[in-house]
């Protein structure tokens, strides 16, 4: 990858990066005060866990997309980056650009799903709308979205089981 190239990319995670911090701030005061109030009522108290209980599970998105940032951050600078951290063979840039923090070319990628039974792909092709949506001062309704994305998922869950 070119010099230029890496500068922008690198750009682009720091922003994000920002971006997630300043989400994470927000998050962690708006749960303070939603939680500052003596509740009474046993469906305020319960609509409030509920609330808590999403929130977290966001923060815990934002913080493995944070550490999924600062190796890559850490990879540009010890000059690894756009190197498949498994095979050793370049990461084609079309996957960089989608996923400026991929640490794995698409096919070790999808060995590491199989081999854990995971689909984590739908997180990280999340963060390339989540990217758009802040660029554009949607960060709001992003956070509805993936609150509403988690709740499909906690609900999906809930069947299983």
């Amino acid at each position: 990858m070119q010099k230029k190239e890496l500068k922008q990319t690198e750009n682009i995670l720091l922003a994000r990066k920002n971006v997630l911090i300043n989400e994470v701030e927000k998050r962690f005061k708006k749960y303070q005060e939603t939680n500052s109030g003596k509740l009474t009522d046993i469906a305020d108290i319960a609509a409030s866990v509920l609330n808590g209980d999403m929130e977290i599970l966001v923060a815990a998105d934002d913080a493995r997309e944070l550490r999924q940032i600062e190796g890559a951050l850490a990879r540009i600078k010890a000059g690894h980056y756009g190197i498949c951290e498994q095979c050793g063979r370049p990461i084609k840039k079309a996957r960089l650009k989608a996923i400026p923090f991929a640490a794995l070319c698409v096919s070790c990628k999808e060995k590491e799903e199989r081999e854990l039974g995971t689909d984590n792909t739908k997180a990280e092709y999340e963060w390339a709308n989540a990217m758009s949506s802040t660029e554009n001062g949607d960060a709001e309704d992003a956070d509805k979205r993936r609150l509403r994305n988690k709740k499909i998922e906690l609900e999906y869950d809930d069947g299983k089981n």
